[in-house]
């Protein structure tokens, strides 16, 4: 008998048949489970994920910096409903995810709540739910418990690692309040072999005095990959000061290098179990080696000095390759083979127990006060951009994608442009922050800043996350002294996530419709109107899974738009105009491969007929016609 976190009993009958008959002579099989991470709505937390999502994005011009011209994403919403529309154009796109959730702990602001839809709340009837345990589960996403916060992260992590390209990487902050919940969970989503590590933050070095027992002074950093990793992978380059005082020899050219011992220092590696690694190398008075004998030679093996049979770490092959890096010296009367290690290209792996003071809190709040001009805390406790800008460096190149979906003061975005302008790259970011509002007693200088200072209607930490993001790209090109500064994409497209008007019509069974609902459905079909034009082509571009960054050139008067190599059809237009178009575009060395038509505003049969026989002329297949809305 067992009593959960809410007071209910629950009688294992399975346990009781053990007690009472261990040898079951009736031939009652008991079923065991494999070792898995339960909880109360699990099931439910699982299918919460894959639910279509009723809302549409916006797209905010006048919220954004550099429309046209940006390759990065600011969305103004519930990250879960921004996942599930993400997917659609980003699956396997996203190289490094990085997320600083809501710890669980007393002090959070959980704003999130991940109500129950009616139409979850139809999947739920078909897996057998009663009204009760319906309401229970309900419940369960609402509560500050273990179970209301794995329900909470589990969706949401499923749907990342489908966003993961295939050498993808996720970083993970959390506490001790939920740290072994989480391990867990990350050993079932992304699978336990591809936990790549879990990093332990120095972020506050004073400690939490407010503590119970121990004065708290660090946080974690849980690491998974989407797939199993190479050794090596997650190393970083040395900066110029670590390699000034690491590579302490100069060659003839001015390369900096240092010498490391060609035998391997470890002692569970040697001729015993690397047969193939050891054997004999020649070295002359003048400290030059060799794989064959001369005069005047000495032979060096890879042997230790109390006659244990070593091993080199190169093998024949690779040292005749390179012989040119080997040189022998003479230490304590006994001839030792070393080779140049070069400071080009060379890198290091993160220690475990991450000390740097960059990547304290203290200095994360400093450089958001800064860029903010205040010594208030308009936003507490911002994560270092040199703590993100490091986890970045290890897994991303020159135009990988970046995501950060609990965005907060917007600390990863101005990591990405902050490493940009150090290497010359062209990463590109996507932030998801929930519209949090930031109330007016509790938070008065966050609450007058957003207000006052930035004059917005509504003062919410969304605000804080895009003006952080102005201020700090402004920030970067101000700097003369960075020859990549003007180049950096410091830009971003704000689009918001809304209720989708069609959804409460068209998700709605026919037999509960009422003559309301079809006069508002024929509204819906009503010609389209220059205002809606932007919202239709942008949802258009996730439906074709084309990125929301993508350039829509407009064509035929705006009847048709071009977006990579997708044409959107808005209106009826002329189909031997439209045939001249796409013939041309074939011409130019840029064919058009798909036609996305909006059914709703498209109401003539003859011009869907000639798309029709449009695809035919261009060879190109009837699914290559698609009709949306």
């Amino acid at each position: 008998m067992q009593t959960d976190e809410h007071g209910h009993v629950s009688v294992s009958a399975a346990a009781i048949q053990q007690a009472l008959d261990p040898a079951n002579p009736a031939g009652v099989r008991v079923e065991e489970d494999g070792y898995e991470l339960r909880w109360a709505g699990k099931r439910e937390a699982y299918h919460s994920a894959f639910v279509p999502t009723s809302k549409i994005v916006q797209p905010r011009p006048e919220d954004s910096e550099r429309w046209d011209d940006t390759g990065n994403l600011l969305i103004k919403g519930d990250n879960l409903d921004a996942l599930r529309l993400l997917r659609q154009s980003y699956f396997g796109a996203v190289k490094l995810i990085y997320i600083d959730p809501p710890y669980n702990t007393q002090s959070d602001a959980f704003i999130y709540r991940d109500d129950f839809s009616a139409r979850q709340t139809e999947i739920l009837k078909t897996l057998g739910y009663k009204a009760d345990a319906l309401e229970y589960i309900q419940n369960i996403y609402g509560a500050r418990t273990h179970s209301g916060w794995l329900s909470f992260m589990y969706p949401r992590l499923l749907l990342a690692k489908d966003l993961l390209r295939e050498d993808g990487v996720i970083f993970i902050s959390i506490d001790d309040h939920e740290q072994a919940q989480l391990k867990l969970l990350c050993d079932e989503v992304f699978g336990q072999e591809n936990f790549v590590g879990q990093l332990t933050l120095l972020s506050n070095p004073k400690g939490r005095s407010q503590d119970k027992f121990f004065a708290s002074n660090h946080d974690f950093i849980l690491a998974y990959s989407r797939t199993t990793l190479e050794k090596g992978a997650l190393a970083i380059e040395k900066d110029a000061e670590e390699i000034e005082a690491d590579y302490d020899l100069v060659d003839d050219e001015g390369e900096r290098y240092r010498l490391l011992e060609l035998r391997n220092t470890h002692r569970e590696f040697g001729k015993h179990n690397r047969r193939n690694l050891h054997y004999p190398l020649f070295v002359n008075p003048d400290g030059d080696v060799s794989l064959y004998r001369t005069n005047g030679d000495v032979e060096v093996v890879p042997d230790w000095d109390d006659g244990f049979e070593g091993c080199w770490t190169w093998d024949r092959t690779k040292a005749a390759k390179e012989i040119d890096l080997l040189l022998g010296k003479e230490v304590k009367g006994r001839w030792k083979i070393f080779r140049k290690s070069y400071a080009s290209g060379s890198s290091k792996m993160l220690k475990t127990i991450l000390q740097d003071k960059l990547f304290y809190t203290e200095k994360g709040q400093r450089e958001l006060n800064q860029l903010f001009g205040t010594k208030s805390k308009i936003f507490p406790s911002p994560k270092s951009p040199f703590l993100i800008k490091t986890l970045a460096q290890t897994s991303t190149g020159d135009d990988d994608l970046i995501l950060d979906f609990f965005a907060g003061s917007g600390t990863t975005g101005e990591a990405v442009m902050r490493l940009n302008a150090e290497d010359g790259g062209q990463r590109r970011f996507i932030l998801v922050q929930i519209p949090q509002p930031i109330e007016a007693k509790k938070q008065k200088d966050a609450h007058h800043f957003v207000t006052q200072t930035l004059g917005k209607p509504e003062a919410t930490i969304f605000e804080i996350t895009a003006e952080r993001l102005r201020r700090a790209g402004a920030k970067i090109k101000a700097d003369t002294t960075n020859a990549h500064a003007t180049a950096v994409d410091t830009g971003f497209r704000v689009f918001e996530l809304v209720d989708d008007p069609d959804a409460l019509v068209l998700h709605q069974p026919l037999a509960d419709a009422a003559q309301a609902d079809l006069l508002r459905f024929q509204e819906l079909l009503a010609p389209a109107t220059q205002g809606l034009e932007a919202k239709v082509l942008y949802n258009l571009l996730l439906a074709e899974g084309l990125p929301l960054t993508a350039r829509l050139a407009p064509l035929l008067d705006g009847a048709a738009w071009r977006a990579d190599d997708v044409l959107f059809i808005l209106r009826a237009v002329d189909t031997e105009a439209l045939r001249a178009l796409v013939e041309d575009a074939q011409a130019a060395g840029a064919p058009i491969r798909a036609l996305s038509v909006y059914a709703p505003w498209v109401h003539d049969d003859n011009f869907l007929l000639g798309l029709k026989t449009l695809l035919e002329v261009l060879h190109l297949s009837e699914d290559k016609l698609r009709l949306r809305g």
